[in-house]
């Protein structure tokens, strides 16, 4: 009776570790979240990292969110990764949530975001700031900032009531970016008169010409940009191998130019897109993954090849 006993708890206890070790190997965030706002660059980018993620034993799930919601969301530990944190657009944002955030590192640093004009404006002479309030009459006293909540807007705004630059008459017209689009490439069609937000990498760079303006007084902070990766604290800790990728996972601005103008002008899938990219340059990609192991503790290169090419 008492062996049976004895064996009786001997199998509780080995059954209640099972279920705590259970619990505990499940406390890892099953998928990987990554944030995902509706921009050409970002749906590139997370379309590549989730193929690579996905093909060396990963779970991915990308989650429509706004850029604030996303930040946010890490902070909370709602979101795992974010590929596309503008800076110093972001910079308040990222300010508030230092402490609850990790950065891993810059993917993208030769960036630019401004105000600009179409080409054949800049030829009539509106070059600057200072040169839009004295055709003010000709551009309707508007200047189109993008979606509300954007850096653009702000700063404009900002100009607006403080009268800098003589810009107290004018009005910032928020919009989506598809609006935005639709409205530049109207206005350039045309050759109408319209000041925008502006931005590279960007496939309207290669559509349109653009010129960006100049800024004698410094209205903007800095004008260049840069785009940082994002993690949830305790990530690296959690998915080291998938840490170590994010942190090697830098496209050059010719290949995001190259996804973007595919993806936002051309229209294409995001994840054909990545497919094609991918099995077309592992000798890039096998650089991204340098040391990097699969989930299953593989070599994660020699694994991708072997699953892109079943």
């Amino acid at each position: 009776m008492k062996k049976t006993k004895l064996l009786l708890g001997i199998l509780v206890l080995l059954i209640s570790l099972t279920l705590f070790v259970g619990c505990t190997n499940n406390t890892k965030k099953e998928p990987l979240v990554m944030g995902e706002p509706n921009w050409p660059g970002i749906l590139a980018k997370n379309a590549v990292a989730t193929h690579i993620l996905s093909n060396i034993g990963y779970e991915v799930d990308r989650k429509q969110l706004t850029d604030p919601v996303i930040h946010q969301g890490l902070a909370d530990g709602e979101v795992d990764i974010y590929l596309g944190s503008w800076m110093p657009s972001r910079k308040e944002l990222r300010d508030q949530l230092n402490n609850e955030i990790n950065v891993i590192t810059t993917n993208m640093n030769d960036g630019l975001y401004t105000m600009a004009v179409p080409e054949y404006l800049w030829e009539q002479g509106v070059r600057t700031y200072s040169d839009l309030n004295k055709y003010a009459d000709k551009f309707d006293y508007k200047m189109y900032v993008g979606e509300a909540g954007w850096k653009a807007s702000e700063i404009m705004n900002h100009a607006i009531d403080e009268n800098i630059y003589n810009l107290g008459k004018w009005k910032a017209i928020t919009s989506t970016q598809s609006a935005l689009m639709a409205q530049m490439k109207k206005a350039i069609n045309n050759e109408e008169w319209m000041v925008f937000i502006a931005w590279k990498p960007h496939w309207m760079n290669y559509v349109f010409d653009i010129k960006y303006l100049e800024d004698p007084e410094q209205l903007w902070e800095s004008a260049e940009s840069w785009v940082d990766t994002l993690a949830r604290k305790g990530l690296k800790e959690d998915y080291p191998q998938v840490y170590k990728f994010l942190e090697q996972f830098i496209p050059d601005a010719e290949l995001s130019n190259e996804w973007i103008y595919e993806i936002g002008y051309q229209e294409k899938d995001p994840d054909d897109v990545a497919r094609k990219w991918v099995a077309e340059n592992m000798d890039i990609v096998a650089e991204w993954l340098a040391g990097v192991k699969s989930a299953d503790d593989k070599k994660a290169i020699d694994v991708l090849r072997k699953n892109i090419n079943k």
